[in-house]
């Protein structure tokens, strides 16, 4: 991702921007400021001269506009620290390109006759199992592991049920746990792998790592590729 896609992603927030909630607002307000002054006219004109309009009455119908007027320019502010904020996910992530980073994800690269993750449970799974999935879809492989507490290392040969060796390339891996009573254990799995592209048409930019789609806020440590930490 260049820094010319870059900047094209900011000119197109800005556009957006410029036709936000809150300058909506605002244009609607202003435009109704005469007619708003036209009423409260109108109305000191046409007041019953024994009862007057008291005074804390045509204050508190100023203070109500200006209040209006207070939040709208309140909204712009947060929409304006919120493009900021998505223009420094873009940045951030964009340097993410060509290196090694951990996330939450399924998808691994197999390569050298191996695959791995890092699968974590909520609590130990007497009934674990794991599934290797190509990139259609379609189970290449699966067997029983031992469904420990907290985090285990999985590493698949490459080769599917029948032995046969399987082309490098992506695969994703589902875990399906239960306790001993047969109540279903919370799984996550994380994998490591080279960002080699980033998309930042949204606030939260996705990034490619082994051939599948990663939100950036999944993203839990980035390295070197090749520095060994």
């Amino acid at each position: 991702m260049s820094v010319d896609a870059i900047a094209a992603a900011q000119a197109a927030q800005t556009a957006s921007a410029a036709k936000s909630a809150a300058d909506v607002a605002s244009s609607k307000l202003s435009s109704n400021y005469s007619m708003f002054l036209t009423l409260l006219t109108t109305q000191l004109k046409n007041q019953d001269p024994t009862d007057p309009m008291k005074s804390a009455e045509f204050t508190q119908q100023l203070v109500q506009y200006s209040s209006v007027e207070q939040q709208i320019q309140t909204n712009k502010n947060l929409e304006s620290l919120l493009s900021a904020n998505i223009f420094q996910a873009a940045n951030t992530a964009v340097g993410l390109i060509g290196k090694e980073v951990e996330s939450y994800s399924n998808g691994s690269s197999l390569k050298n006759g191996e695959a791995k993750w890092t699968i974590s449970l909520d609590d130990a799974a007497a009934n674990t199992t794991v599934q290797v999935l190509d990139k259609n879809g379609a189970t290449v492989f699966s067997e029983k592991i031992t469904g420990t507490k907290g985090d285990q290392a999985y590493t698949w040969d490459g080769k599917d049920t029948s032995g046969n060796t399987m082309a490098d390339g992506s695969y994703f891996l589902q875990v399906a746990a239960n306790d001993a009573s047969g109540q279903a254990v919370k799984s996550y799995i994380r994998t490591k792998g080279v960002v080699t592209s980033v998309d930042i048409t949204s606030s939260n930019p996705v990034i490619t790592v082994n051939g599948s789609q990663i939100l950036y806020s999944d993203v839990t440590s980035v390295t070197n590729p090749g520095s060994g930490s």
